[in-house]
């Protein structure tokens, strides 16, 4: 074969590594734009066999949150029925974090470490806290985010169902004097976390876990490895999760919803972590291979396929 032969072969080849993606992202899209008809977290009753609710432990990690943990606290607490916990862990803080959410009715932990720092930490002392009354269902809702009205009902009664990590549709907004690039942000972060899971939603495949409005049947929630300063834990989870052959679901009906952040600086920082995060979770890929036939399919749309 000659060299003319060889290079025009990789070229054809290296086309169809790009169009795969491409095409998978279409396919989602596509098909999540076919369901997409009403708003966000509107998108029709989820039928359930459960009479009532259960019983829900909700766990926000916070550092450093003064300036919003009393909102997100009140948003929670209007939702919640008799037999119902709301847990802060006031990780790291240096602000009155911890006071404001006392005063909002929460109960609070206070964690402070010189070196383990990061969510992961602050969720995995969460929950061994709530190990000694252990809840039906743990939500994580993280302390700059809210809980739009009903979507904790639907959280926590598909959890408990389907014996299955929940996400909820997880929308951030662009300030109304947003810059121009912010706004197109925003947009894409609804195509990544809207349309894109809708889709495989449409088809009833799993979905990425999102970092916040995550339910998890309890006997789930207390063995995962949670104890990590990794930059998406999220990520991490769902993979592990997909793995051990229960992958996350997406929950539309359910919506939170947070704020793109205004400053240069906190938009740097969290880009970055996006960034770094997403390479350091690259190893799991190595993985997927000697799961199950079915579990690799499960893995393949965790968020970390295509």
């Amino acid at each position: 074969m000659s060299l003319s032969t060889v290079l025009v072969v990789a070229a054809y080849l290296g086309l169809l590594a790009l169009a795969v993606p491409v095409l998978v992202l279409l396919a989602q899209v596509t098909l999540g734009l076919r369901q997409q008809r009403a708003g966000p977290g509107a998108a029709g009753a989820v039928p359930t066999v459960l009479a009532a609710r259960p019983a829900v432990a909700m766990l926000v990690p916070a550092h450093n949150e003064s300036a919003v943990i009393s909102a997100t606290l009140a948003g929670l607490c209007a939702q919640f029925q008799p037999g119902d916990r709301l847990l802060v862990v006031a990780d790291n803080c240096a602000d009155n974090t911890a006071d404001l959410a006392r005063a909002a009715g929460a109960e609070v932990v206070v964690r402070q470490h010189d070196t383990l720092r990061g969510k992961g930490f602050a969720l995995d002392f969460g929950v061994r806290h709530l190990a000694a009354q252990p809840p039906d269902v743990l939500v994580v809702v993280d302390a700059d985010c809210q809980l739009q009205p009903g979507s904790l009902d639907v959280l926590a009664r598909q959890a408990e169902l389907l014996g299955r990590p929940m996400q909820a549709l997880y929308l951030m907004h662009a300030p109304p004097d947003a810059s121009l690039r912010q706004r197109v942000a925003a947009w894409a972060w609804r195509v990544k976390n809207w349309a894109r899971p809708l889709g495989w939603h449409r088809l009833g495949w799993p979905c990425q876990l999102m970092g916040t409005g995550m339910a998890f049947p309890w006997a789930m929630a207390v063995r995962m490895d949670l104890a990590n300063g990794h930059l998406v834990e999220d990520m991490k989870l769902g993979a592990e999760l997909a793995l051990a052959g229960t992958p996350p679901l997406f929950c539309p009906q359910a919506l939170i919803t947070s704020q793109f952040p205004l400053q240069a600086a906190a938009q740097q920082s969290q880009r970055k972590r996006w960034e770094h995060g997403h390479l350091g979770v690259l190893p799991y890929a190595g993985a997927a291979p000697a799961v199950a036939r079915g579990a690799g399919v499960q893995w393949a749309h965790t968020g970390l396929g295509p």
